[in-house]
């Protein structure tokens, strides 16, 4: 669906899905590299800032 977005939550509260998602997001920073569509980079780094948990992008191989 072209109109889903991933920003603030998956499913617009939070929810097992963000509890799986974004670490699985925050893991994959340390790929150097990877080109992240603008709603899942949007979502990633809006879960960041609201969990205060740092993105792994400075240590990416």
């Amino acid at each position: 669906n072209s109109s889903y977005s991933l920003t603030p939550l998956v499913n617009g509260e939070l929810s097992e899905d963000d509890i799986h998602l974004f670490p699985l997001l925050r893991n994959l920073t340390l790929v150097a590299g990877i080109h992240w569509p603008t709603k899942v980079a949007d979502y990633r780094d809006n879960m960041a800032k609201q969990t205060q948990i740092n993105l792994l992008s400075s240590m990416a191989i």
